[in-house]
């Protein structure tokens, strides 16, 4: 015959899949009709198709329809946790704004170099060595650094010699110190909101 089926619910009644009840051979003999093994937590009453926003629950006895709790809503967050996730952002934007390359004449040219933390401390390695033997021996045509010529795409390596790291080096620490002052011109905007639409009027370019 078709088989029967079971409808699984939770122990606390609730709802959760559709299961296959297989026939129980020795009782369908001994009554002489179909009698399915039904598994625990399961009925053979069917649950109601549509239950939108609502949970289906069985009772014991037939199928309710509980109302589905509403969803917690989301903290709002007090100004004073807006102000420290927006100055963490202009923490960020300060850091990439100094990492993100400065233009430097020290070639007489303009270029702009790069500025990450490992080419910051390359330099000024090479900066305290530019006055001794080494930087002579070691750079005889002058320290290659790699920069965008202005108007150009491709980076291509200027060789400076010992003045024209200095001057490197000063410049680096020039944009250092902008991208910082930009930062705290910043940060004061932010401590000086009074709303989330303040906040939201600091732009970080």
């Amino acid at each position: 015959g078709s088989r029967g089926l079971g409808d699984v619910y939770k122990r606390q009644g609730y709802y959760r899949a559709m299961s296959e009840a297989f026939l129980d051979p020795l009782e369908t003999e001994l009554q002489g009709k179909e009698v399915w093994l039904i598994p625990p937590h399961a009925t053979t009453i069917e649950p109601p198709s549509s239950a939108d926003g609502h949970i289906i629950k069985f009772n014991g006895k037939t199928w309710e329809l509980e109302k589905m709790p509403d969803p917690e809503p989301e903290p709002e967050l007090t100004l004073e946790e807006l102000k420290a996730q927006k100055l963490k952002l202009v923490d960020a934007w300060t850091a990439d704004k100094i990492t993100g390359g400065f233009i430097s004449q020290c070639t007489g040219k303009l270029v702009r170099y790069d500025s990450d933390k490992d080419t910051q401390l390359t330099m000024q390695g090479i900066a305290l060595n530019v006055s001794t033997e080494r930087f002579a021996n070691e750079y005889p045509l002058g320290c290659p650094v790699r920069g965008y010529k202005e108007g150009e795409t491709e980076k291509t390596i200027q060789y400076l010699n010992a003045a024209q790291v200095y001057t490197w080096c000063a410049d680096l620490s020039s944009h250092i110190g902008a991208c910082k002052q930009q930062g705290w011109i910043k940060q004061a905007q932010v401590e000086a909101a009074l709303s989330k639409e303040d906040l939201d009027a600091i732009i970080l370019d």
